[in-house]
């Protein structure tokens, strides 16, 4: 490890100072991985990297700041489901289905429902039978894990401005781009549900 690992590998940095117990190290190698990953349009990397340098956080008891990257991390993998949904039905439900586990940790409900319905909505297309289903169950299940586990840390308010400069910096970084070429996909694929969640608001 110890010759592998150097300046220019981000990652394996990343990994040896959170194994080592340096989390302030780690989830700054983590952030800068995850900035140079966006850079290059490779968006899963990107919010692993992203969801990882949350997770440090965590552990040093910075919760708030950890979910303004969850949040990011959501973001990104909702991002890269609609950049593959007209190429790969599989990973698009994947990474929303990861977007929705991300935004429960970032406290963000309103979203999380939202990706709920676009898995459940994608589910059924690709298996009439059971896919609703399943996909219900098991995104209930993970809403249920995640829950527990948010207990198991003490939360931490006094972050260093390192810290908070460090994510003000990477989310400027990480300004939205949308992918002219999925917007029709989406709108042929989820605009009734999208009508459909219009009505429902209304409703309310």
């Amino acid at each position: 490890m110890d010759r592998i690992t150097n300046e220019s590998n981000l990652w394996l940095n990343a990994v040896k100072m959170e194994d080592e117990g340096n989390y302030l190290e780690a989830f700054s190698f983590y952030l800068r991985d995850a900035e140079g990953h966006m850079k290059q349009n490779s968006f899963v990397r990107a919010a692993l990297s992203c969801s990882c340098a949350a997770d440090c956080l965590v552990k040093t008891g910075a919760l708030p700041a950890a979910r303004q990257l969850y949040h990011q991390a959501a973001t990104i993998y909702e991002k890269n489901g609609h950049y593959v949904i007209g190429n790969s039905v599989r990973e698009a439900l994947w990474s929303y289905q990861e977007a929705y586990e991300y935004y429960i940790l970032a406290y963000e409900r309103d979203r999380a429902q939202k990706v709920f319905d676009i898995c459940v909505s994608l589910a059924r297309k690709t298996n009439p039978f059971s896919g609703e289903k399943e996909a219900m169950d098991s995104l209930r299940l993970r809403t249920l894990e995640l829950e527990s586990n948010n207990l198991t840390y003490t939360p931490n308010m006094q972050v260093s401005s390192e810290i908070d400069n460090a994510i003000v910096n990477f989310l400027k970084e990480m300004e939205p781009r949308q992918e002219p070429h999925a917007a029709p996909i989406l709108k042929r694929i989820f605009g009734n549900l999208e009508r459909k969640q219009d009505e429902k608001s209304i409703n309310c």
